[in-house]
């Protein structure tokens, strides 16, 4: 067997790993987040250019071809590359015209085998958090992000109708008077949108959530037109970003404060109450000193009166508590639902106890792997107002944010206001756990692992299976699964001393020894 080919392609593989995990991996993250396009390299020419082939679609495309050149340019270097490897060894053998043929196929090869590579690398990073302490996108895109949420009854029930807010709290330290259900813009649509703005600023409602990247700017353009006349009974809040995304860390002064220039001109007002950085996951973002210098700057002129952050990504821990020591924000608005992981309650009262920041509660209608509660709907008024009054329990939190738009959403959402949790309520979020039950296992949580005497990393097992099951990502799952310094398989003949350790009710034992029998390799 001739050696350089074989060394060849090898090399070829182990780079691609590399680059797409550190390159194709990075970029993927960002795009994730949800950057602008000059946060990528050549991004607004890439953009410009899909958009001149594309009908507009309102979103960051740059992200995307950035990886995707990425990934071809690891196989375009490992095909050529092998080819001209194999075509050396055909000269040294005298034939030339089979070793032609002979490396442009094993060219070809290699370069859909390291462009998979590379793309099996991106994914581990971003996606499934390899290298971030199990910390990728895969828990928030599915359960914080599940199309599947229920958000609407299927009965628009006479007793909602008429809805108002009764219940009004202090907002941390702006000391704004704030409803206890606030709205959120990002879905609406149209004069059907205009329509429930102003029927939930008449039902009382008085904070607007909204952001240039809603709709590629059409809520902030809805907001700005629902709004006349009605401005000063509003607290209304937008994002440092652009209708195509997030800026970078690393945008300069004058970007930031372009971005609040246009938002204002869309919601024709010369002021917001407060700006957000959005859906925050890196510690550079946060901190940034332009941002911070804009900020500072837009505050002196009048335009803005406070600073927030908005997180529900990976790492919004992390995120959060450097928020909090740093002392720079007024209020943090995060993902906080029913079952969510339990770290996000110590940071929250931290916020409040230690800074006296606003929290919004936002995501907070739980997605998982579920599909609704259909079979469960004769039972209960509304899943919504039920997840609403678990939210207001904890009175750390300031108030509940969801989003409008339809016009039931404002008699269905308000005629939670004011309440407390019932029997009932209890019974529908119990449903609802108990659909789910098994396999959610809260992210950043961690609760297990000190009862585990072997040391098995019970959440990464949960979670490989969690990929092989419902990603149907079964390659990716049982290598990850078998690179695992200890498995499941000493949980068979254990004592399960994990049992009753999980905040959630996972069955653990029975859940890690299926895993083992499903991941591990015959």
């Amino acid at each position: 067997m001739n050696l350089k080919p074989v060394l060849t392609i090898l090399i070829c593989l182990v780079g691609a790993a590399l680059v797409g995990y550190f390159v194709a991996g990075h970029y993927a993250i960002m795009t994730l987040i949800g950057l602008a396009p000059s946060a990528f390299p050549a991004g607004d020419v890439a953009q410009s250019i899909v958009e001149s082939i594309l009908p507009p679609i309102g979103v960051t495309v740059a992200g995307v071809v950035v990886i995707v050149a990425v990934i071809l340019l690891i196989g375009i270097v490992t095909f050529f590359a092998l080819r001209s490897s194999v075509r050396a060894q055909g000269k040294v053998s005298e034939e030339s015209r089979r070793s032609f043929l002979t490396g442009t196929v094993a060219g070809a090869a290699g370069a859909v085998g390291a462009a998979a590579v590379g793309g099996g690398a991106m994914l581990g990073r971003s996606f499934f958090g390899i290298g971030n302490e199990g910390r990728g996108w895969a828990d928030p895109a599915t359960k914080i992000f599940d199309p599947n949420v229920v958000k609407t009854h299927p009965e628009w029930k006479q007793e909602w109708r008429g809805s108002r807010v009764q219940e009004y709290g202090r907002l941390g330290r702006t000391d704004f008077k704030i409803s206890d259900i606030v709205m959120g813009t990002g879905p609406l649509q149209g004069e059907e949108g205009e329509r429930v703005v102003k029927l939930a600023i008449e039902r009382g409602v008085n904070y607007l959530d909204t952001a240039p990247d809603y709709s590629g700017a059409g809520s902030e353009n809805i907001i700005g037109r629902s709004l006349k006349g009605l401005r000063d009974e509003i607290f209304l809040t937008t994002k440092f970003c652009t209708p195509k995304g997030h800026l970078p860390h690393d945008a300069s002064v004058a970007e930031y404060k372009e971005t609040l220039e246009q938002s204002l001109k869309r919601l024709q007002t010369d002021h917001v109450e407060m700006i957000h950085v959005h859906s925050c996951d890196e510690i550079d973002r946060l901190m940034s000193e332009n941002m911070h210098e804009a900020f500072d700057r837009l505050k002196q002129e009048g335009k803005v009166k406070y600073l927030g952050f908005s997180s529900h990504t990976p790492n919004l821990v992390e995120v959060a508590n450097e928020a909090i020591d740093s002392g720079r924000f007024d209020v943090m608005m995060l993902a906080y639902h029913h079952g969510i992981w339990p770290k996000i309650n110590d940071v929250i009262h931290r916020a409040r106890t230690e800074q006296d920041m606003g929290v919004v509660a936002m995501k907070t209608l739980k997605g998982a792997k579920h599909r609704g509660l259909e079979n469960y709907a004769e039972h209960a008024d509304s899943y919504a107002q039920a997840a609403l009054k678990w939210v207001h329990d904890n009175k750390d939190i300031s108030c509940a944010i969801i989003s409008m738009f339809k016009m039931q959403h404002v008699d269905e959402y308000l005629y939670a206001s004011g309440k407390q949790m019932t029997p009932t309520d209890v019974a529908v979020l119990n449903e609802y756990d108990r659909q789910i039950a098994g396999n959610y296992c809260s992210p950043h949580c961690g609760a297990c692992l000190d009862s585990c005497p072997e040391g098995v990393p019970i959440a990464d097992v949960l979670r490989h299976r969690m990929y092989f099951e419902d990603y149907g990502a079964e390659k990716i799952a049982m290598n990850l699964y078998a690179d695992l310094d200890v498995n499941a398989s000493a949980c068979a003949g254990c004592a399960a001393p994990c049992l009753g350790s999980c905040p959630v009710g996972i069955s653990i034992q029975e859940r890690t020894t299926g895993a083992h029998e499903l991941l591990r390799f015959a």
